[in-house]
């Protein structure tokens, strides 16, 4: 059976999965597959079929990759989701490096390399970001302690969670849990909010 896969930008979890199954099921194409950065349509579109499936896409803030290495990093991004999800049930991923390149079948160094040339941040800054960003999620939706919350994300003890989360949002999970307007940052948005928001926290800190 012919197939088309097209790489798409900006996944992120699996509501962006819904949002685009949704879009697509107002339209003509098949879709065999769509997982975090890939879709997977039944038989061969033409340009203008795939023209018209990024202008939807760009509609709801997504693109499709243009290139091998931009393949290369949504993937990375989509194992990094998965460590991420596997440390807060408490199943036991193993060593970051083993993961991805494992699961990704190439050595870690030249996926880190890439990964960093594209996004200006490393791996492990990367997961650093989107375990901050769970915290923070948890700590508006739940009644969990930072305890609870800094085990749940794979931290060794509660103080390793709270000086972390602390370098990076200039808060404690407790200050952060009672601001009535919360920072939040969305994860295709990640990367570049991040880094304008550290460069403000570290500034108040040398204050």
């Amino acid at each position: 059976m012919d197939t088309t896969h097209l790489h798409i930008k900006n996944m992120c979890c699996d509501r962006c999965v819904e949002v685009i199954m949704k879009l697509l099921k107002a339209t003509k194409y098949k879709v065999i597959s769509l997982t975090l950065g890939e879709l997977v349509l039944k038989g061969k579109i033409s340009s203008q079929d795939r023209y018209n499936i990024e202008q939807r896409l760009k509609a709801k803030g997504f693109s499709f990759t243009e290139t091998y290495n931009e393949k290369m990093v949504s993937q990375v991004k989509a194992f990094l989701l998965q460590y991420r999800d596997k440390l807060s049930v408490n199943d036991k991923p193993g060593k970051l490096s083993a993961f991805i390149s494992g699961g990704m079948q190439m050595s870690f160094s030249h996926i880190s390399r890439i990964f960093s040339q594209l996004e200006g941040v490393t791996i492990e800054k990367y997961l650093l970001l989107l375990r901050m960003e769970r915290a923070k999620e948890l700590l508006i939706q739940t009644e969990l302690s930072a305890s609870e919350i800094g085990d749940r994300l794979g931290y060794s003890s509660p103080q390793s969670f709270t000086t972390q989360f602390g370098k990076e949002t200039g808060k404690t999970p407790g200050e952060y849990r009672l601001d009535p307007a919360p920072a939040r940052i969305h994860l295709d948005k990640l990367v570049y909010q991040d880094i304008k928001q550290k460069r403000r926290v570290d500034k108040q800190f040398q204050k």
